[in-house]
């Protein structure tokens, strides 16, 4: 019985979603893309924001989260900032710095860290780690010509779309979601808050393998609506 009651308590900690404290710091020996001549410098992000040093002066930056328009996990070794600050000779674009990462990989606990600390839309193509989901739907995200096979994970409180392709995979908290959309037999859609580049937001479109599982659509639907009218159930 003892023996039992230990393996419950392993298995029980195990599942158990992780914790991040505040003093934890994720850093990165990173280079700074440039138009012409790239320059080098270390990326670190802390529970406060984000830091890149550089020898090269102007470069260097510290942004608070509040700071930052869109932060952006693009792969294991890509991260953008886009930040608020205009740029003159670009009629006032907001100022995007990308970075390279060079000794280590971007990793699922930088995503879970970040998703447990950022407030606005964050694009993370790395994704954190899960329990099961409560729907787990096969599908195809459309591009404009082809598409890549990836899966449709459902939890309480996000969607992940996870793939193989690199850069692909998206990990949406449901705040993050502007709406669903099923308008046809196999197709569904997903239009997030998280800008896109030419367009307002950022919008996914899958085509089905068959046809959506039961109760999924009005499961997305009330966490989207809350109402108490309509009762959220776990």
């Amino acid at each position: 019985m003892q023996r039992l009651f230990f393996l419950t308590a392993i298995l029980g900690c195990a599942l158990m979603p992780a914790t991040y404290s505040w003093g934890q710091e994720f850093e990165f020996s990173v280079r700074h893309r440039h138009i012409f001549k790239d320059c080098q410098g270390t990326l670190k992000i802390t529970g406060d924001g984000v830091e890149y040093k550089t020898a090269y002066a102007q470069d260097a930056r510290k942004w608070r989260f509040e700071e930052i328009r869109t932060l952006e996990i693009k792969s294991a070794a890509r991260i953008s900032v886009i930040s608020y600050e205009d740029q003159k000779r670009y009629a006032g674009k907001d100022r995007v710095f990308e970075f390279e990462l060079v000794d280590k990989k971007a990793t699922p606990e930088l995503s879970a860290f970040l998703l447990s600390r950022v407030k606005r839309p964050t694009l993370l193509a790395v994704i954190p780690a899960q329990e099961n989901p409560i729907y787990d739907i096969t599908v195809k995200h459309l591009h404009v010509f082809g598409g890549v096979l990836g899966v449709l994970r459902i939890y309480p409180d996000k969607v992940i779309f996870q793939s193989n392709s690199t850069g692909d995979s998206r990990v949406w908290r449901i705040q993050d979601i502007e709406s669903f959309g099923h308008p046809d037999r196999f197709r569904f859609q997903i239009t997030s808050y998280l800008p896109k580049t030419g367009g307002p937001t950022e919008v996914y479109n899958f085509q089905l393998m068959d046809d959506l599982p039961e109760g999924v659509y009005d499961y997305l639907w009330v966490r989207l609506h809350p109402s108490s009218y309509y009762p959220i159930i776990q």
